[in-house]
């Protein structure tokens, strides 16, 4: 996930008591930065696929491709003018 020397940056935020508690009884202290980086990778990486899956279903949705294409004839007209 991170290559050794990869620059770091100090965060602060807030989590419900009870994942703080879990976190703390499953990681430890020293491993903490290292856990919540993988997860967030991971939460991030999942959350870069589901856009990208809605990008494409989006894309190819034949209701949206038939507006568009009402649409076409008007984007040329009248520009010339």
């Amino acid at each position: 996930m991170r290559e050794a020397g990869q620059k770091k940056v100090h965060v602060t935020f807030s989590i419900p008591v009870e994942i703080n508690n879990l976190l703390h009884a499953v990681v430890e202290k020293r491993g903490l930065s290292d856990f919540a980086a993988k997860a967030l990778q991971k939460a991030l990486d999942e959350e870069r696929q589901s856009l990208k899956d809605a990008y494409a279903a989006a894309n190819n949705d034949p209701d949206r491709k038939s507006i568009l294409s009402d649409w076409e004839a008007l984007d040329s007209e009248g520009w010339d003018e």
